[in-house]
Protein backbone atom coordinates (compact mmCIF):
# COMPACT_ATOMS: atom_id res chain seq x y z
CA UNK A 1 0.00 0.00 0.00
CA UNK A 2 1.27 3.42 -1.15
CA UNK A 3 0.69 6.24 1.50
CA UNK A 4 -1.48 8.95 0.18
CA UNK A 5 -0.09 11.73 -1.48
CA UNK A 6 -0.42 15.16 0.24
CA UNK A 7 -2.03 17.93 -1.46
CA UNK A 8 0.53 20.80 -2.46
CA UNK A 9 -1.46 23.77 -1.44
CA UNK A 10 -1.73 21.76 2.17
CA UNK A 11 1.96 21.49 2.02
CA UNK A 12 3.03 24.97 1.55
CA UNK A 13 0.20 26.30 4.13
CA UNK A 14 2.17 24.29 6.79
CA UNK A 15 5.14 25.37 5.57
CA UNK A 16 4.19 29.42 5.71
CA UNK A 17 2.65 28.35 9.17
CA UNK A 18 5.59 26.81 10.60
CA UNK A 19 7.61 30.10 9.23
CA UNK A 20 5.59 32.47 10.24
CA UNK A 21 5.69 30.65 13.66
CA UNK A 22 9.20 30.70 13.76
CA UNK A 23 9.37 34.86 12.99
CA UNK A 24 7.57 35.36 15.56
CA UNK A 25 8.89 32.96 18.69
CA UNK A 26 12.14 35.05 17.23
CA UNK A 27 10.48 38.58 17.39
CA UNK A 28 9.50 37.76 20.80
CA UNK A 29 12.94 36.55 22.11
CA UNK A 30 14.53 39.72 20.71
CA UNK A 31 11.64 41.36 22.83
CA UNK A 32 12.85 40.14 25.93
CA UNK A 33 16.02 40.39 25.28
CA UNK A 34 15.51 43.94 24.65
CA UNK A 35 13.48 44.76 27.30
CA UNK A 36 16.08 43.20 29.75
CA UNK A 37 18.81 45.69 28.45
CA UNK A 38 16.88 48.29 28.80
CA UNK A 39 16.24 47.77 32.71
CA UNK A 40 19.73 46.50 32.47
CA UNK A 41 20.48 50.36 31.40
CA UNK A 42 22.66 49.04 28.40
CA UNK A 43 20.57 50.33 25.83
CA UNK A 44 21.04 53.99 24.22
Amino acid sequence: MAPAETSWPKRIGWLILIWTASVLALGAVALVFRLLMNLAGLTV
